[in-house]
């Protein structure tokens, strides 16, 4: 086979000849031999170095660049950065090479294949003094001493380049790097603690404040030398809806805990540029709050990552892969991560990849709910502060049913500013008059809402799935709040009961009693059961999807999980034949519901018209209409 070369004139750089002799000597066992030798090499070199290496390989071995009569470059160096790479693709680029330089900052993203078809395996130090004489020997820079070449060997690549440039003294670019050696030498100020309440002051945490106290506790015994590091929880994901608090929460669990946090998200670290620079934030975040230990290490939009596994994007798989993988290196990694507590935010769990849960990495998962009525209160008095609230906050706690944290935190500024406005005291009424404008159902809603609730409340009783606590309905709703409820029916689990298929199907009656209640009655049913995710249809319908796929009281014992921010959502799409069983299952209980209805029709409309005037009604009034 012929060969023939290709002549590339390049500016000599100072920092990359430093580089050669380090590969030279790597490589002098087929360098030594002739160009006409050829070689595949693995070169392993230190972070944040890949290009300059880069450069450094096809001084020796590429310029110029042997070619065959085809124009097929024979010399290939490849720099992988801090990405991994398929071996298809890698054995694509070096197909036609004969003396081939493969140069990675991490050994584990070389494709194994690669490695053992490699002649050499080696790491690189960094240049030494002497390199550095000889580089500037080589280019022609004078005044080099060892003293200086010495002091080079404490900075990073990056930073000679961009201090030794063309046309500037050697002496003016010593005056630099010492300038910034004593910068970089001074004693940084402890970083300060974060600002804000103590997890103790705050209120509607529920289980994730009790995570939190008990991880303060273990972060003390920890400091003290009372427990090792082993015993103390490493991370945790908090997840629930939008507005629960969950920033506001890192930030009093750091206060409690008394260590430093340090704030980071998926989004912060893909703003720094391509994958080699978004992977390289990351890993700087963990060093940063490895540095700053102990400290709590914040992730916001934690489902950002994504699953390896979820199905489509096709194109962007192999990124997400390299993310993750990422990650896990970062939550577990081979020398620890002591002092270190990573705390992940999400609103959709399921879309996380299943690794970054295990033990070790985000080992616990606590759910932050909205508020519930004591914790309103709690959250509003805490937010309005030294203005003290009168008046019966009642009406407060029965506007605010579904409300997050955040919307009473905008609420409480807004009466604030109104009561700062008219020079008025905080009042209950003032409170309300800053509250979105509220709608007055008319008799017809409020008839039709006590029927459906109604239906829930005889159904679920009769059954005796579960016991209901009230049945309640409300007489306005608030403008401008995409998803509020008009009426409620809440039951409470029996504990110590085995949910056979015959609970789950109780259950699934109780959630369909109310647009049965509505057939029964009115011969249609309206919107309100669906239409969002935690709707009854909703609901019912991811239930007879986990009898199916889950639980094995379906056709098949086999388990399916599903994928995706809605897995059981995801099954169904993929698979007609079972969504054609979560509906034929779903109409079952449907008829159950309604020929129930049917049978206690009295007991319905007494129901339904006792809502209507009182607007609540107790379980155990229930309980004793139906005759139980």
């Amino acid at each position: 086979m012929s060969s023939y070369t290709i002549h590339r004139k390049r500016q000599p750089n100072f920092v990359a000849t430093a580089a050669k002799y380090g590969v030279w000597k790597a490589l002098r066992p087929f360098i030594r031999r002739g160009r006409d030798v050829a070689f595949v090499a693995v070169l392993h070199v230190p972070a944040d170095t890949c290009d300059y290496y880069k450069r450094a390989a096809e001084m020796l071995i590429a310029d110029p660049m042997p070619v065959d009569e085809d124009c097929n470059e024979l010399a290939v160096v490849l720099a992988l950065h801090d990405i991994a790479i398929e071996p298809r693709a890698l054995f694509k680029r070096c197909r036609y090479g004969r003396r081939i330089i493969v140069l990675t900052e991490r050994l584990e993203h070389v494709p194994p294949e690669m490695r053992a078809a490699a002649d050499i395996v080696v790491p690189l130090a960094p240049p030494t003094a002497a390199h550095y004489e000889a580089a500037a020997r080589e280019i022609g820079i004078s005044g080099m001493t060892p003293d200086i070449a010495t002091l080079m060997t404490s900075f990073s690549f990056d930073a000679l380049s961009a201090t030794i440039i063309e046309n500037r003294p050697l002496a003016t670019v010593v005056r630099y790097l010492r300038r910034s050696a004593v910068e970089r030498a001074r004693i940084e100020p402890a970083p300060a603690r974060p600002k804000g309440p103590r997890l103790e002051d705050m209120a509607g945490y529920g289980s994730a404040k009790t995570w939190g106290l008990q991880l303060a506790q273990d972060l003390r015994a920890w400091k003290a030398g009372d427990i090792a590091w082993e015993e103390v929880d490493r991370g945790v994901l908090l997840y629930g809806p939008p507005g629960t608090g969950k920033t506001k929460y890192a930030t009093a669990l750091a206060n409690s805990c008394d260590v430093t946090l340090v704030l980071a998200s998926a989004a912060r670290w893909q703003a720094a540029g391509h994958l080699g620079d978004y992977l390289k934030s990351m890993r700087a975040a963990f060093a940063l709050a490895g540095k700053q230990a102990p400290s709590i290490l914040f992730v916001d939009e934690f489902d950002s990552f994504g699953d390896r596994e979820s199905p489509g994007d096709e194109g962007h798989r192999d990124y997400k892969r390299q993310v993750i993988n990422a990650m896990l290196e970062c939550l577990d990694p081979a020398d620890g991560r002591e002092g270190v507590v990573v705390v992940g935010a999400t609103n959709s769990p399921a879309a996380i990849d299943r690794a970054l849960l295990r033990p070790g990495r985000l080992e616990t998962l606590v759910e932050i709910p909205l508020p519930d009525a004591a914790a309103r209160v709690a959250i509003l008095r805490h937010h309005l502060g030294t203005n003290a609230l009168t008046g019966d906050t009642n009406r407060f706690v029965t506007g605010t049913v579904g409300w997050s944290g955040a919307d009473i935190e905008k609420l409480a500024r807004d009466a604030k500013r109104l009561s700062r406005s008219r020079r008025a005291a905080m009042t209950v009424d003032l409170l309300l008059e800053a509250m979105p404008a509220t709608y007055a159902l008319s008799e017809n809603e409020l008839r039709h809402t006590a029927v459906h609730e109604a239906g829930h409340a005889i159904v679920g009783t009769v059954l005796g799935a579960d016991l209901l606590e009230y049945v309640r309905i409300e007489r306005e709703v608030r403008r401008g709040i995409s998803i509020q409820s008009a009426g409620s029916t809440v039951f409470e689990r029996q504990m110590g009961r085995v949910r056979t298929v015959d609970y789950y199907n109780d259950h699934l009656a109780m959630l369909l009693g109310g647009i049965a209640a509505e057939s029964v009655v009115y011969g249609k049913h309206g919107d309100g059961a669906g239409g969002s995710a935690g709707s009854d249809l909703a609901v019912a319908s991811d239930i007879a999807t986990q009898m199916e796929q889950h639980y094995g009281f379906g056709e098949v014992l086999s388990v399916q999980f599903g994928k995706g921010d809605r897995p059981l959502e995801d099954l169904r799409n993929k698979d007609p034949d079972l969504r054609r069983l979560v509906d034929r299952r779903l109409k079952a209980q449907f008829e159950r519901a309604s020929a129930m209805l049917i049978d206690r029709r009295t007991e319905l409309d007494l129901l339904a018209a006792q809502l209507f005037v009182t607007g609540r009604v107790e379980g155990g009034e229930v309980k004793a209409l139906c005759g139980l």
